[in-house]
């Protein structure tokens, strides 16, 4: 695929991606889909999707008077919904530093699932650089102890 379009759902603090794909075009379809993922993929550690940020994509927000398709679904869903400021891409920097990766980095990959395994698993300098942590670790820590204990239960009761 010729220049994908790629949705990603990286979790802020541990910049744990979630879920991401890649497709021939941007659209609220898609946006949905992909995030279906994530919460799924959330669920997994007993954990939920409180709130979402996103740029000003027409796949995500309004310019209208009324919601978009995907804010009607966070809607939904309960998430509280954060687009950012308008020509401001610092409000949602980790995303974009995650980018420059994307950029140097995914086409070394056959698709973009062993990437977004690769960005995962690999040590990030923005977070706890003294033991190398990787994004999935910053994740497990980062997790509420309740979401911890539920996990530890699954394992038990298997």
């Amino acid at each position: 695929m010729d220049d994908p379009y790629a949705i990603v759902w990286l979790d802020d603090a541990p910049r744990f991606i979630l879920s991401g794909d890649e497709f021939g075009k941007a659209t609220t379809e898609y946006s949905i889909q992909t995030l279906q993922e994530a919460q799924i993929k959330a669920r997994e550690f007993n954990a939920v999707i409180h709130e979402m940020n996103t740029d000003r994509g027409t796949q995500f927000y309004s310019n209208k008077d009324k919601p978009s398709q995907f804010e009607d679904y966070l809607k939904e869903e309960g998430i509280r919904y954060i687009p950012s400021r308008k020509s401001n891409p610092q409000t949602n920097g980790k995303l974009e530093r995650f980018w420059d990766e994307y950029d140097k980095h995914r086409f070394s990959f056959e698709n973009i699932q062993q990437f977004i395994d690769w960005y995962n698993a690999r040590i990030h300098g923005a977070l706890w650089l003294e033991i190398g942590e990787r994004p999935e670790e910053a994740f497990m820590r980062k997790l509420p102890p309740e979401n911890l204990l539920g996990l530890f239960m699954k394992m038990v009761e298997e």
